[in-house]
């Protein structure tokens, strides 16, 4: 695939999006979004994924287990993690989520002790904050998903960008 083929598919793919944020009808919001995936069944038909070399695939295994390293927390979630894809029986995967849960709180603690009384604050508004936006935003996410017209779809998103833009 040469750059070009990509910049020419992109640039497609953002021109068909932006006529379907102004389809006006149903009926042209499914035109306009067939047509869209027919593009990127081409698209993804004349450039097909290569597969990667043992090499490339044993670099990026190599790459992975250094930053894996690094991080004295990853490390031993990773250790967790492979023993448990060792488990038979269920009590063992049990013990190894519970080690898991251990892990992730430890980690939060730890994490947690490195922030100012300011950075804990603000951690705390932002997680406040978060909590409001996912209760208001659930039931319009629930209606958008199941939304049978464009205009429908287009109240809820508005609906949603308001409440995002708070």
């Amino acid at each position: 695939m040469n750059n070009t083929q990509q910049d020419s598919y992109l640039r497609q793919m953002r021109n068909l999006m932006g006529v379907l944020q102004h389809a006006k009808t149903d009926e042209q919001h499914k035109e306009i979004a067939q047509r869209m995936r027919q593009e990127s069944e081409d698209y993804r038909a004349s450039n097909p994924a290569k597969p990667l070399t043992a090499e490339e695939i044993e670099t990026r295994r190599q790459t992975m287990m250094e930053m894996l390293k690094k991080d004295p927390f990853w490390w031993e979630m990773y250790q967790v993690r492979q023993s448990m894809s060792k488990a038979v029986t269920q009590a063992e995967r049990e013990d190894y989520n519970l080690k898991i849960q251990r892990l992730i709180v430890k980690h939060a603690a730890e994490e947690n002790a490195r922030l100012t009384p300011e950075q804990r604050a603000e951690a705390q508004m932002r997680q406040t904050k978060n909590v409001r936006l996912r209760s208001e935003l659930k039931p319009l996410l629930e209606q958008l998903h199941v939304a049978k017209s464009t205009t429908e779809r287009k109240t809820l998103h508005a609906q949603i960008m308001e409440i995002l833009g708070k």
